[in-house]
């Protein structure tokens, strides 16, 4: 039990949950996860960006830095969104379990008797 006098500190070094993605930034990951998919690349991706976790933060700084030089390739709105989502790791889970599901079309189609 925590003293009165001590019940400030009981949240000092609380970490905030970051949000949910919402519904526009679910749909921008999922065209995501079809592009990796179209090339054979879902597990390599899931596994990667599993293992990486812990540099997702610093990742998302790296590309504030180049961001001029990405912005004459992408446009600008783009390279926020996927930054923003960089940094929240309840989006990059989502991205992780998407790519770890089946593709629709492979659950539609049954394998061997």
């Amino acid at each position: 039990m925590i003293p009165n006098g001590m019940s400030i500190w009981k949240n000092a070094f609380k970490i905030p949950e970051p949000p949910e993605p919402t519904p526009e930034e679910k749909k921008l990951l999922d065209a995501l996860v079809e592009k990796i998919r179209k090339r054979g690349l879902g597990e390599i991706a899931a596994f990667t960006a599993e293992s990486t976790a812990p540099l997702h933060y610093l990742g998302a700084q790296g590309i504030t830095f180049i961001e001029p030089a990405l912005t004459a390739l992408f446009r600008k709105e783009d390279v926020e969104k996927y930054r923003a989502l960089l940094e929240n790791s309840r989006a990059v889970k989502y991205l992780v379990d998407r790519l770890n599901d089946e593709p629709k079309e492979d659950r539609d189609v049954k394998k061997g008797p």
